[in-house]
């Protein structure tokens, strides 16, 4: 016979089994207690969890005979029963908030014991066993639980980001109002943040609510004047609203602030590329580049000449905009769009059908599952007269694009040529 019980305190544990084996001193090797001449008892453990419930539990394993279930009766009638195996209140899910509350205390004793960091640091354990469980309303709740009785416990340790994990999931499930709860509390525990903001702002961007995200963007800018994601949160949610005059004029006085920060060369690139000032934007991005101390590998550089390739792409000017894309491929070989954009450049504007297949087939030979590129491949087949081909490419395109148009249309413009090469043979 196997019984678990449960303590919250390990100093309750030991007085238990100085209690009940009569001890003054506890001997314990490898998690067992050391006893000899205990008739019942085949082992004792002291174990962290049973049943992914953490706490300062004792596993008894009592063997089959009169002793073993005598001394498991006297164990059973000196713990309550809420301590003993699955008892152990452990909420899965579907409780509300004051009998989540009302189970915990009872469990933990938290009132009688303030003080006390070992039964929070339990009770902490528990929260995230039910975190990884994805039980997230009862991970809500006993964050709540922390949150009125022990705040100071959530500022320690960056606990806190336990709301961000909450927030990110109330979000997916389309639970805005306790998503935003939860950003605020942890704006609440992180005052002098920039972090909480951050995440706040960029939620009221994403779901579409632009007005708040805006109001929180000039308060917290008044703590963080200088924090350049936070002025891009702001360009971005006005540019979302359409008032791009009003973009303008906050970025360029970032600009004015810090002349020789790329970041805000770089906003401002994006957002003349977004009013469709071309010219502007490339000026921007340039300078963006010779702001910058170190063209390093990275997704900043990279995002510049990709800005810049397309700005020349808008203006017409494809032989610049094939250099800077090429710019983005010695980074990233492997860019699916660069090379659907190259391609398209080389057969379309450039005339020039052997290089435009070149990208075509190393995005396929990257991409194969990419419709697009399928197409691509299919069209430029169909421009080199080489049908069989065409027909390959454009047939998997559909499949995998089955509403495209072009593909539709392509396809259509095959089998009727199709028809008149078969007519004309047989004439």
């Amino acid at each position: 016979m196997k019984l678990n019980v449960f303590f919250s305190k390990n100093n309750e544990r030991l007085s238990f089994l100085k209690e009940q084996f009569q001890l003054d001193d506890i001997d314990i090797k490898d998690n067992k207690l050391v006893l000899s001449g205990i008739k019942g008892l085949v082992h004792l453990k002291l174990k962290n969890s049973f049943n992914k419930i953490p706490g300062f539990w004792l596993e008894f394993l009592f063997d089959k005979t009169v002793e073993g279930k005598d001394f498991y009766n006297k164990i059973i009638s000196t713990v309550h029963r809420d301590q003993i195996d699955d008892n152990v209140f452990y909420p899965k899910d579907g409780l509300k908030y004051k009998e989540l509350q009302e189970g915990w205390f009872n469990k933990y004793k938290f009132l009688e014991e303030e003080n006390n960091e070992a039964l929070w640091d339990i009770f902490f354990k528990e929260i995230k066993s039910h975190l990884k469980e994805k039980r997230f309303d009862v991970v809500f709740y006993g964050s709540l639980v922390f949150l009125r009785y022990n705040p100071f416990y959530l500022k320690r340790y960056n606990r806190f980001y336990i709301f961000e994990e909450l927030a990110y999931h109330y979000e997916e499930v389309g639970n805005i109002g306790k998503a935003v709860k939860c950003l605020k509390v942890h704006l609440k525990l992180q005052p002098d943040s920039v972090e909480p903001y951050l995440n706040m702002t960029s939620f009221y961007i994403i779901n579409e609510m632009e007005e708040i995200a805006i109001k929180l963007c000039k308060e917290a800018l008044k703590k963080h004047p200088q924090n350049k994601y936070l002025v891009s949160n702001m360009v971005l949610a006005l540019s979302n609203l359409g008032n791009y005059d009003y973009a303008v004029e906050f970025i360029k006085k970032a600009i004015k602030k810090q002349p020789d920060n790329p970041f805000f060369w770089k906003m401002m690139g994006d957002l003349s590329y977004e009013i469709e000032q071309n010219k502007e934007a490339i000026d921007c991005y340039q300078k963006a580049l010779t702001k910058l101390k170190d063209k390093n590998n990275d997704d900043f550089t990279v995002d510049l000449y990709h800005g810049i390739a397309s700005a020349y792409y808008e203006e017409d000017n494809f032989k610049e905009a094939v250099k800077y894309y090429k710019k983005v491929l010695k980074y990233y070989p492997a860019d699916s769009y660069v090379l659907l954009s190259l391609s398209q450049i080389y057969l379309n504007n450039l005339k020039d059908l052997k290089v435009a297949l070149h990208y075509g087939k190393i995005l396929i030979e990257i991409a194969p599952e990419n419709g697009y590129g399928q197409y691509q491949l299919g069209t430029i087949y169909l421009q080199m007269e080489n049908y069989e081909k065409a027909k390959w490419h454009l047939y998997k395109a559909r499949r995998m694009l089955p509403y495209y148009e072009p593909v539709l249309e392509a396809i259509q413009y095959l089998k009727q040529f199709n028809k008149v090469i078969k007519l004309h043979d047989s004439v």
